[in-house]
């Protein structure tokens, strides 16, 4: 039984052909935006192409019936290109001299309509509107161009193999077994898209690819290839099960691609194929017509190949399950390194070791060394980390990912610093969740001003000091302190029990963040020392929070088991702060000690005798 078979062909290889329109298909609806994109799209292409290269366009699906072929997928493409031939044939009529045909089960008088479009009939039907639409759009994009164009434009539309640049179909042929309905169907419901990995996996299951052994029979033959291609499908399916899992997904990729991620090693794979000069680098289906390429040669074997596209997956696999990899790799990735960068330090390494210590030294360089001044000495890295770390911020926008990237790099680092622990960085929740920065005592000036913020806001003093651990809390604090608490508990109360105005509410705010936030009438810390990492949920909850509502909703986080990243709990827990006997409060000292502890923490780790920076 024959399999569907996937090859490039050329426009020129086309035009002899009859296809033919299936009822279940709509009829063309090109807008006329399309229609001028993709010729922007070919024309830029014809100023640039080298010799060697070509234009690809998207796929077309076809199915044999009997002297036509059923167009299952791509009718859109394939009109939008006849249209523009029908043009062009107009203006060099001894250049092209045929053009390929294309009919319609249901709609007879549109392949008529096609080959010599009247605009005065546009109105009778739906088809003939859109059909004189994309004539009436090639004719003025090209009365807009150089006299010029149409022909060069001719010539690269009708440039065969033998003459390049040229444009070329992906030309995908279901075989006799395969129902053309159900598979437009699928297309169409987008169960199978056809990107770059559904059609890389076409090619790998072409049994025309595998190499025959010429002293077995023709029955051991077919069984060999079979045998293969289940080997090949199964395999494929567990990768891309296991790049479901999104803590593996996104320790790789900051992507957020729910399908086909299997595309992901199929790309690294392909950068590494010699076989990629006449393709474009902006061709969205380029690492497709790289394999297609690279398997085309006799000396390729698909066999070998899988097995190279294995080996790529089976490194990202190691790299997931090395505790200290994950979290140096993971890191880098977030912070916008390029995966492919990491393979070739990775091959170019002498061993695991000297692996790990070029990663350290890229994470070194990315976030302490200055771009500017690159000539800063590792030999003075302390000084450079303890002067980074208290010069960053946030009042400084072009700050923030740096800020963003040292309090990331403080909890790998602290996580790294406990080896015996199997406690690891969640790259998926600090993604998914969107974990970004914020301050660990709210500023006075972010008083919510609209009434319902206002109200939210009431609600969450109120919450808070009534909570049964609140009270355990307050009973360390002062007479004077106790009272005032009190007071506060009080007032808020008697608020929130009936309407206010906003001078009501703007006093019982400044009393509230003058007494749990006894530095909120200085200026405003916005050193990295309050600072650290939140999700957006919290953060937009809890914004203007005073410290021990944020602190309280992070334990109760805790406490239900959702992800916090290590050192934004250790904060709100005053784990780096030396004096613990005010937990409702984060005072200057408090944001003093916890910037210490990350230039301490760095200092520790990256400073070590261990770790050569040669």
């Amino acid at each position: 039984m024959q399999d569907n078979q996937l090859e490039m062909k050329t426009i020129s290889d086309l035009l002899d052909e009859q296809f033919f329109i299936p009822a279940y298909q709509r009829g063309y609806r090109w807008t006329t935006r399309q229609v001028t994109d993709l010729l922007n799209d070919i024309k830029e292409f014809q100023y640039k192409a080298k010799k060697s290269e070509f234009y690809c366009l998207q796929p077309i699906v076809v199915k044999k019936n009997e002297d036509k072929w059923e167009v299952v997928d791509g009718q859109q493409r394939l009109t939008t290109i006849y249209i523009i031939l029908n043009y062009l044939q107009e203006l060099f009529p001894k250049v092209i001299k045929s053009c390929y045909q294309l009919s319609y089960e249901t709609r007879a008088d549109s392949e008529a309509f096609l080959k010599k479009i009247n605009n005065d009939l546009a109105k009778n039907n739906i088809d003939y509107f859109h059909i004189s639409n994309a004539k009436v759009a090639i004719e003025e994009w090209f009365d807009d161009e150089d006299p010029m164009l149409p022909f060069k434009l001719t010539q690269t539309l009708l440039n065969s193999d033998d003459i390049e640049p040229n444009v070329k179909f992906i030309w995908y042929e279901l075989s006799e077994h395969e129902n053309a309905t159900e598979v437009f169907t699928r297309l169409n419901m987008g169960k199978i898209p056809l990107v770059n990995a559904e059609l890389v996996k076409a090619l790998f299951l072409k049994s025309s690819n595998f190499k025959r052994n010429e002293n077995q029979n023709n029955e051991n033959k077919s069984i060999i290839v079979d045998l293969e291609q289940v080997k090949i499908s199964q395999e494929w399916d567990s990768i891309e099960k296991s790049l479901q899992d999104d803590a593996f997904w996104y320790f790789l990729s900051k992507e957020d691609k729910r399908d086909n991620r299997i595309e992901f090693v199929l790309d690294l794979r392909a950068a590494q194929l010699d076989c990629a000069n006449n393709i474009l680098e902006s061709d969205k289906l380029r690492t497709f017509l790289q394999f297609s390429s690279w398997l085309e040669s006799d000396d390729i074997d698909v066999s070998d190949e899988w097995l190279e596209i294995k080996r790529v997956f089976m490194v990202l696999e190691e790299w997931f399950n090395d505790r200290s990899l994950y979290h140096l790799i993971g890191y880098l990735i977030h912070q916008g390194h390029d995966i492919k960068d990491i393979l070739k330090t990775r091959n170019n390494s002498h061993s695991k070791s000297d692996f790990r210590t070029r990663l350290l030294n890229k994470i070194i360089q990315s976030i302490f060394i200055d771009s500017q001044n690159p000539s800063q000495s590792f030999e003075k890295l302390e000084s450079i980390i303890e002067t980074l770390v208290s010069s960053l911020s946030y009042e400084s926008n072009k700050q923030h990912n740096q800020i963003r990237g040292v309090l990331l790099l403080f909890n790998i680092v602290s996580l790294l610093n406990s080896p015996s622990s199997n406690a690891r960085f969640e790259f998926e929740r600090y993604k998914l969740d969107e974990w970004d920065i914020e301050h660990i005592r709210s500023v006075a000036s972010d008083m919510p001003k609209n009434p319902k913020l206002q109200a939210q806001w009431l609600e969450q003093i109120i919450d808070y000091i009534s909570d049964d651990d609140t009270l355990d809390q307050e009973k360390r604090l002062s007479d004077k302190q106790s009272t005032e608490a009190q007071l506060i508990k009080e007032q808020a109360t008697s608020l929130n029990r009936s309407s206010f105005k906003y001078s009501q509410f703007e006093e019982l705010y400044q009393r509230v963040t003058q007494f749990y936030n006894p530095s909120s009438d200085d200026e405003v810390d916005n050193s990295i020392g309050n600072l650290t990492l939140l999700d957006s949920g919290t953060n937009r909850s809890y914004k203007n929070a005073i410290f021990p509502i944020k602190r309280k909703c992070i334990i109760e986080l805790d406490k239900q088991a959702t992800y916090v990243p290590l050192c934004t709990k250790n904060v709100f827990l005053k784990y780096y702060s030396k004096n613990v006997d005010e937990m409702l409060f984060w005072k200057d000292k408090d944001s003093s000690d916890y910037q210490q502890a990350m230039i301490d923490t760095f200092t520790d780790f990256f400073c070590s005798k261990e770790l050569n920076h040669g």
